[in-house]
């Protein structure tokens, strides 16, 4: 490692948030995975448990400790409620779930079923999922997370809430008209990424559809070494050096991947066609 932006032959390399630089994946990752098994406490996976299992199960918690959001750097009191950030977040997906079902991407069958994954306290499937889907099945590691969901979601959700992380998680084949993931894939490495969105696949209904809604960065990636958790709520407690064990991701970045590498386009969709094209997928709508 070193510091500074770095391009070998072409590759694009990442950074994290120690400054640190990453001449590629293949050496960020084999920083991360030799260190300790990815499910021990200390490795990939159990950092982020141990991460998450600090913090408190409200939206300001899951949605990363920003309880007001500044609309503008150089003006304190401009600011944006957690409120309207998920408010305007569901109405974005909503509209594209209509988008699907209006172009004829998705055909639903009765009884719909869905998948949460990376569900955290349910806030998708309550705001959004739920108005759609008789029964949601959330996916979510963090005991306290699912439990909150489980009680914000008694008496109109018949799915299952099933703790378990995406990287282990096998749906039941044909069952899922839609697999909704968002916020999430930020937290599997590269291989289990791949793995998790084929096993996907073979657990759509013929005309489901899996969608994946994630933030990325413009350049290589960024791994997320150290986590500041800082709040005007008491409730939500300073954090430092703790590791939520994430990597944000670039449309290049994606493009790389030796699975897709040879007809990509670089355009900001690549990452996404690029994954599902490693997964034996291909993209019906996008926005």
């Amino acid at each position: 490692m070193g510091k500074g932006k770095i391009f070998i032959d072409g590759v694009e390399g990442g950074t994290d948030s120690m400054g640190n630089t990453y001449y590629s994946r293949d050496e960020m990752w084999k920083n991360e995975l030799d260190r300790a098994d990815p499910t021990s406490e200390k490795g990939w996976y159990g950092k982020g448990i141990k991460y998450w299992e600090d913090v408190p199960a409200s939206v300001d918690g899951v949605l990363g400790g920003f309880g007001h959001v500044s609309a503008s750097a150089g003006d304190a009191r401009r600011r944006m409620t957690m409120r309207q950030v998920t408010d305007v977040d569901l109405e974005e997906s909503e509209l594209f779930y209509q988008t699907l079902l209006r172009e004829g991407h998705l055909k639903l069958t009765e009884p719909g079923r869905a998948a949460d994954c990376g569900a955290g306290i349910g806030r998708i499937s309550k705001g959004f999922l739920c108005n759609h889907f008789k029964a949601v099945d959330l996916v979510e590691p963090v005991a306290h997370f699912l439990q909150t969901a489980e009680k914000e979601l008694s008496g109109f959700n018949d799915g299952n809430y099933i703790q378990i992380g995406l990287q282990d998680w096998v749906p039941q084949q044909g069952l899922y008209d839609v697999i909704w993931i968002q916020w999430v894939i930020g937290h599997l490495t590269d291989e289990d990424f791949v793995a998790f969105m084929m096993r996907c696949k073979r657990g759509l209904k013929e005309d489901g559809v899996i969608v994946l809604k994630e933030n990325a960065c413009t350049e290589g990636f960024i791994v997320d070494k150290v986590k500041e958790r800082r709040c005007e709520y008491p409730e939500i407690l300073t954090k430092t050096m703790q590791e939520d064990s994430s990597v944000t991701r670039s449309a290049g970045n994606f493009a790389q991947f030796p699975q897709f590498a040879s007809d990509m386009r670089r355009i900001n969709a690549v990452y996404l066609e690029g994954l599902c094209k490693a997964a034996g997928l291909s993209v019906v709508a996008q926005e």
